[in-house]
Formats: C-alpha cells, structure tokens, sequence
C-alpha cells in the first residue's frame, strides 16, 4: 500500500495509470486489474504475490521490481518475470541472501549497492532487549504507534507456527 500511494501520487500529473494489486482486492476490482493489464490500459501495477497468480497477464511487462525479494522464491520470482519477454529486473533487499551473492559471482546478476541514506533522512534507530524488559519495549511501541511511527521487531524463531 505503502508504495502503490508513493508511486501514485508521483505519476498522476504525467497520465500514467498506476493499479494496486493483493490477495485482499476485492473481485469486480480483481477482474478489472486482470482486464486493463492484459489490454494494457494499466501502465504500473504494484503488488503482492497476486501478481504470480496464473489469471494475471500483462500486454508488454518491461520492468519487473521486487522489493523484499528474500520473500519470493525462485520458482516465484521466475513466475512473474516469465509473464513477460525477457523485462528488466531489479531484485532489492536490505538481507542480502546467499543465492543472490552466488548469482553475482557468476555473471547472472549485477549487485549494486546503496550505502549512505538519502540527503535529509533520519538515521534508523536499532535497539536489543532482553524479555526482562518486554514492558518498556511495549510502551515505547505504543508510543511510537501514537505518533505515526513503524515499528520493526527482529525476533528468533522457536518453533514453527502460523
């Protein structure tokens, strides 16, 4: 959502057509987003993994952007790029993973990277706490949320759930 309303907002003056794409679109919207990227009045889709979904077909895919790609699997990440005739890729992630600095290695990818934060941005704010401080984790959660903010939590994983 977050970048279907950046993009957006930064394309409307030019006439480009820019569609937002999720398991959770409604399906009169769902069909009509399936409809206007086959005939290729939609010109920017931004979504979810809805977009591998074998209903989805794009009249001249040129650009495929996947950010988070540590999220996609290969087979997924394949199944959206073939829905076009061979378009650019750029794959970003902040983990790089070991498959995508083997795929750099050997000459499929190129890697570039961003190492300083934009002119003007704020500096992210990492903190580690124990659980015996789980109660002034919530409060500074809480109010960071009141004032607008998004929170990260980086946990370990104890046993596989849902």
């Amino acid at each position: 959502n977050q970048h279907y309303h950046k993009i957006s907002a930064m394309l409307e003056d030019f006439g480009v057509r820019v569609a937002l794409l999720t398991g959770s679109t409604k399906t009169m919207e769902r069909r009509e987003i399936y409809k206007e990227l086959a005939d290729g009045s939609i010109n920017v889709v931004i979504g979810t993994h809805a977009l591998i979904q074998e209903q989805v077909a794009f009249k001249k895919l040129g650009l495929v952007i996947i950010d988070e790609q540590h999220r996609f699997g290969v087979v997924q990440r394949l199944a959206l790029i073939n829905k076009g005739d061979r378009p650019d890729i750029l794959a970003m992630t902040a983990t790089p993973i070991p498959r995508s600095l083997a795929l750099t290695v050997y000459g499929d990818t190129a890697l570039s990277e961003i190492r300083h934060l934009p002119a003007g941005r704020k500096p992210i704010k990492s903190y580690w706490k124990t659980s015996s401080q789980l109660d002034e984790v919530y409060s500074l959660m809480r109010q960071q949320l009141a004032e607008g903010f998004q929170i990260y939590a980086v946990t370990p994983l104890i046993s596989e759930s849902e």
